[in-house]
């Protein structure tokens, strides 16, 4: 795995192509997740350092009233998600030739691709094929790899899954063969094949596709950068009560069952549940009706618990700094949740799952604190430690740098150069 220097701008400049398109599953208009914020970022990043750089983003035909895009610079390639196939990632047929148009109209030299869901491997395969266009490859999470929505969670158990495997998979899925798992990575991974280059956030995330066949030397790990770095205002720590607040999609993936199984414990001691408050924000998503009820109970049971509602990501850097602490009690590996990078700009420290990706963004100790996968008590046992302010002082200290969109682009057009320095004309 290449872990590169930043070489000099103009260095890097001569090896590239006069223009980069960052292509992402989605616009960040039509959905907020981690994946297409990030290549956004990136598309920005290039635009702020001189790149001349379009984005393009994937749009369900039906989605089509809500979309929003933000200059000339953006594009769209229009998909029909029923026709869809979730197994191989196929997209219907057009999509592919949507894609290869744009390409070619705004004469794109580089095509860095952020995922393949909704655009299929086969506008991947379509691009990569195009005369005089490179291909780069970002992954942000392991959909290659797991059928499970890419959450390596096994089922029905909700068990962590260490990697892919015949047994493993079929097990998960009894409708889907051995030998139709085997034909999707072997179609994964030659659609993969000859990209001249992977990017990973995250070191984890990396590792787990290189024991899965991806190439290690043409893989390396660049940070997620944020799209503004607002100044971090924060002062010393005020009054006797501590905050801890949960961003993101509530899903059956993030923990937040987790986080209601620690309220119901923090109710038992009166003296913790005096200075604790616990605040969610986010939107419901995909949950059973069953943990719909079980949350408004928990609402109405606890009054040191609110439910915020939905953000807009606008505003996240505000209510992050209302916050002492970040919770992100996710149920699976993460990769390197932009949540993370956002709690670092707003001061707040963060209290993690210590698995995966979080473990890696987040030094125990240092920058904030781990708790055992799905443990409610060692949740309350870390937030009762951030509930210190000495800790929580030791903790705010130890927060790094986040990386900003343009830092970000200095590192990806590094990579970019190096990969076609080693490929040649």
């Amino acid at each position: 795995m290449r872990i590169d220097p930043v070489p000099g701008r103009g260095r890097a400049r001569r090896l590239l192509p006069d223009r980069i398109a960052v292509i992402s599953h989605s616009h960040p208009s039509l959905s907020k997740g981690g994946a297409e914020i990030a290549a956004f970022a990136l598309y920005k990043g290039l635009r702020q350092i001189g790149v001349d750089a379009i984005f393009v983003g994937a749009c369900n035909a039906a989605d089509r009233n809500r979309l929003a895009l933000g200059d000339r610079n953006e594009f769209a390639v229009f998909t029909e998600n029923e026709r869809y196939d979730h197994l191989y990632h196929v997209a219907p047929r057009g999509t592919e030739d949507q894609l290869v148009a744009i390409l070619r109209a705004e004469r794109i030299g580089l095509a860095n691709f952020h995922h393949f869901f909704n655009l299929g491997l086969n506008a991947l395969r379509a691009a990569k094929v195009l005369p005089g266009t490179a291909a780069i490859l970002t992954i942000h999470e392991f959909l290659a790899l797991c059928h499970n929505h890419g959450q390596m969670i096994t089922r029905p158990a909700q068990v962590l899954c260490e990697r892919p495997s015949g047994d493993g998979c079929t097990a998960c899925f009894p409708d889907v063969s051995r030998m139709q798992f085997a034909m999707r990575k072997e179609t994964m991974l030659d659609s993969f094949g000859d990209f001249a280059g992977f990017v990973s956030p995250s070191r984890f995330l990396a590792e787990r596709f290189i024991e899965w066949g991806l190439p290690a030397e043409r893989t390396t790990v660049i940070e997620n950068g944020l799209l503004s770095l607002p100044e971090n205002t924060r002062g010393p720590k005020n009054g006797d009560t501590w905050t801890f607040g949960f961003f993101g999609q509530i899903n059956p993936f993030k923990g937040v069952d987790v986080i209601l199984d620690a309220a119901d414990l923090v109710a038992r001691d009166e003296a913790l549940k005096a200075k604790l408050r616990i605040r969610i924000h986010g939107n419901l998503i995909g949950q059973s009706s069953e943990f719909g009820e079980r949350f408004d109970k928990a609402l109405k049971s606890h009054s040191f618990l609110t439910y915020a509602g939905a953000y807009n990501n606008a505003a996240v850097h505000r209510l992050m700094g209302e916050c002492d602490y970040v919770l992100i009690p996710s149920k699976w590996w993460e990769n390197s949740p932009v949540v993370i990078q956002e709690a670092y700009a707003a001061g707040a420290p963060v209290i993690c799952t210590g698995i995966g990706g979080m473990a890696e963004k987040v030094r125990d100790g240092v920058s904030g604190l781990h708790f055992r996968l799905g443990d409610a008590g060692d949740l309350v046992r870390a937030m009762k430690l951030g509930a210190d302010p000495r800790n929580a002082a030791t903790l705010r200290a130890g927060l790094p740098a986040p990386t900003g969109a343009a830092a970000m682009a200095e590192r990806y057009l590094a990579f970019f150069a190096s990969m076609l320095a080693v490929a040649g004309p």
